[in-house]
């Protein structure tokens, strides 16, 4: 980054992909600001048109998909075979799912009231969007993370200021001209380019609500920031995530699973898979044939059709992975395959790295991984790797790998995270209708399904009464008849057998008939 330009950088060849202007943090308010005073208009649109605009958005990217992959591929690294038919594939998918649910999930919707004094009112939610909402997210998933966000903002009649990340700038803007060209006002959607400075302007700034994606460590920066102006925010952190490996696993199978879970994106996944859990009966087999798939991946050039791991996303996440191999060595655990850089490569490449350690000297994890490495830890039983698996600060997503569903509810059902798949991993991301959250200091908040739009908008209840002459026997003034009538009205709505309700009844008629009369009177006393 030079003064006031922003160069994107391929990691797999060091070469300039282009080049953006920075936004100074002192703008951040204005462009706010002219987001704001758009903002009535764009609500007043209506979901049906906006609907409509999303509809053309998602088709528009459907003719245009290798486009997009492909300059994904370019601008941070992951194999086209990644961009393409995980991350575009989902975008395109989760646009369908919000503009077919959007009338479902942004009309009234009816609340019953089971009380029988209320039984027969109007009651329902009432959802309107909040306003200009800003949304802070990474280069892993450049394209997925932030529309996770951005198109059920817009949907829902928000505007909306994006800060992608600085590695991902160019594919940013593209993305935005998508949907200015196809209708969305330029004002209501917008862009500001920049790092550190520009996150916090925009967090300082008047927007309604913050959607951040990133390390748990900046998420807790943002948190303290928000709070300083009461600001709402939705943070999806960082991850530490566990695989536990039964005893009765496919092991072919389960390898091939973690194999992907761990290395897909060169391990550049939030939900990636950095721990795993064997069962000792079947650990020798699991690492053979892990091992063994490891070494059969082809690492090259992110653009190339054939490529499986492409490179790191940056030197800073190089020099990351090379730290992480040195440290487990002077702790003195055991390198079962990979662990160097590929220095014969231009690029920021990493060997795929299996790292072996005891659960006798497991101690809780404290950082993500974020790169092309796991740990395997063996256990004699699944009791052991649940407790192992718990011990971090994370609570992200996990996975459990067996055939019998049983257990694997039971396992899954004892771990500690927003997500757990069974004989699979990482892909509930993009099920658009799987709400993603995590617990401890994994997430605050929701994404995607009916949970996620939820968080777009200002959930209204509203409730009419149409018994709108009849003054109510609650209200002033007090006196010795309702309390008698609250008495009885009490035993007769919630007494535990029918006896006691039966000898309530005619004291509550009573009593209602006699309030009925006084209320004719009642309201000239106020």
């Amino acid at each position: 980054m030079n003064s006031n330009k922003l160069i994107s950088l391929n990691p797999s060849t060091g070469e300039e992909v282009g080049k953006v202007e920075i936004t100074p943090p002192q703008q951040v308010p204005d462009l706010v600001r002219q987001a704001q005073a758009a903002y009535p208009y764009w609500k007043k649109r209506g979901l049906t048109e906006r609907t409509e605009i999303i509809r053309k958005v998602q088709q528009e990217l459907l003719r245009r998909k290798e486009e997009f992959a492909r300059l994904m591929s370019k601008e941070m690294g992951k194999p086209l075979t990644e961009s393409l038919g995980l991350e575009v594939h989902a975008c395109i998918d989760i646009m369908r799912y919000y503009v077919k649910q959007a009338h479902n999930f942004l009309g009234n919707r009816r609340v019953p009231l089971h009380h029988l004094l209320f039984m027969w009112r109007g009651s329902w939610l009432h959802f309107e969007p909040l306003g200009v909402l800003g949304v802070i997210s990474p280069w892993n998933w450049p394209m997925l993370i932030p529309l996770g966000s951005i198109i059920p903002a817009l949907l829902s009649g928000n505007a909306v200021i994006f800060k992608p990340s600085e590695l991902t700038p160019i594919l940013a803007e593209k993305m935005r001209k998508l949907f200015i060209d196809k209708g969305v006002p330029a004002d209501i959607f917008q862009i500001i380019q920049g790092g550190a400075d520009q996150g916090k302007a925009l967090i300082e700034s008047p927007v309604e609500k913050i959607f951040f994606t990133g390390s748990t460590r900046v998420g807790r920066i943002i948190y303290s920031l928000a709070a300083q102006h009461l600001k709402k925010c939705v943070l999806e952190m960082g991850g530490s995530d566990p695989a536990i490996v039964c005893s009765d696993a496919d092991i072919d199978y389960a390898t091939s699973g973690i194999l992907w879970g761990s290395f897909s994106n060169c391990g550049q996944n939030c939900n990636a898979i950095e721990r795993v859990f064997v069962h000792h009966d079947v650990l020798d087999s699991f690492l053979e044939k892990l091992v063994e798939k490891i070494e059969k991946l082809h690492l090259g050039n992110s653009e190339a059709d054939d490529t499986d791991m492409g490179p790191l996303a940056s030197p800073e996440q190089l020099d990351k992975m090379i730290s992480i191999v040195k440290q487990s060595q002077k702790s003195g655990d055991r390198i079962l395959c990979g662990g160097q850089p590929l220095n014969q490569q231009e690029g920021y490449f990493f060997q795929p790295t299996v790292i072996l350690r005891t659960a006798s000297d497991y101690q809780e994890d404290t950082e993500e991984l974020f790169g092309p490495l796991v740990y395997v830890t063996p256990v004699s039983s699944e009791q052991e790797a649940v407790e192992l698996a718990n011990r971090t600060k994370y609570g992200l997503a996990s996975s459990v790998w067996t055939q019998n569903k049983r257990k694997g509810m039971r396992l899954a059902s004892a771990l500690q995270a927003g997500t757990v798949m069974i004989n699979d991993v990482i892909v509930s991301f993009g099920m658009a209708e799987a709400g993603w959250t995590g617990i401890k200091q994994s997430a605050i908040g929701w994404v995607h399904g009916e949970k996620g739009l939820d968080e777009m908008v200002n959930i209204k209840y509203i409730n009419y009464d149409p018994q709108n002459h009849m003054q109510k026997f609650w209200w002033f003034p007090y006196n010795q008849m309702i309390v008698r009538t609250f008495m009885a009205a009490l035993e007769f709505l919630f007494a535990g057998s029918w006896f006691r309700k039966v000898i309530s009844f005619l004291p509550v008629l009573r009593r209602m008939g006699a309030y009925m009369l006084f209320n004719r009177h009642r309201k000239d006393k106020l």
